[in-house]
């Protein structure tokens, strides 16, 4: 990646690589809740995530939930995307998210691209921490991102192709809790639904990331 040198710039590049904090990538493919109730988000997601889920979205522990989209499905449109050469493309593939009562506009969600890069360490806006999670992962309060990479034959070769991808829980609200907790929260997020993308892609050794999650130390 060419060496940024002003403030400006640094900026620009982050909020293309990993959206700030009131907008950023274009919207995530949508999940409508016929789409939903045929999916397997509400299965697949641990009572721990979805708590989290609640928590980033500021929704009260009482209030009902509906958890949506589908993992295997959202797998497929990442292998078809690189067979495209969609490298690059900000639109967002959903894969699973939540929204209070039975419809209605998502409240969080956790989409996956195939970006061009990670981020340089150090160039993040001030809003985002750097974390030692995959290959590097942000945390705000409203956003969290998660870059890994997976080898798997699914993206072609014998021994399999390195491919990027790019993790993003994105909340509509601000959460109620407080900073610290929500850049956990996100983070606990982006674990969890990253394995499960990479054992739905069978992306090498997980893609390194550890079978449980526990808070990663800054970088």
């Amino acid at each position: 990646m060419k060496r940024l040198k002003i403030a400006p710039v640094l900026i620009a590049v982050v909020l293309a690589a990993a959206g700030c904090q009131g907008g950023g990538s274009k919207a995530a493919d949508a999940t409508s809740p016929s789409e939903a109730a045929s999916g397997s988000c509400d299965r697949s997601l641990s009572a721990p995530v979805k708590a989290a889920m609640k928590r980033v979205a500021d929704l009260p522990v009482s209030a009902k939930t509906s958890f949506i989209g589908d993992p295997q499905r959202a797998a497929e449109q990442v292998v078809a995307r690189y067979e495209a050469g969609g490298a690059g493309d900000l639109t967002g593939i959903a894969f699973c998210g939540a929204y209070k009562g039975s419809s209605g506009l998502d409240s969080v969600m956790v989409s996956y691209y195939l970006p061009r890069s990670a981020p340089e360490k150090g160039k993040v806006a001030e809003t985002f921490k750097e974390y030692r999670m995959g290959k590097t992962a942000l945390a705000g309060v409203k956003v969290g991102v998660l870059y890994f990479e997976c080898v798997s034959g699914k993206f072609g070769g014998t021994s399999g192709t390195s491919v990027l991808i790019r993790g993003e829980v994105r909340s509509r609200s601000e959460a109620s809790e407080s900073a610290a907790a929500a850049r956990e929260d996100n983070l606990h997020i982006l674990h969890d639904t990253s394995r499960t993308l990479a054992n739905l892609l069978n992306c090498q050794e997980d893609s390194g990331l550890s079978d449980t999650f526990s808070m990663p130390s800054e970088a």
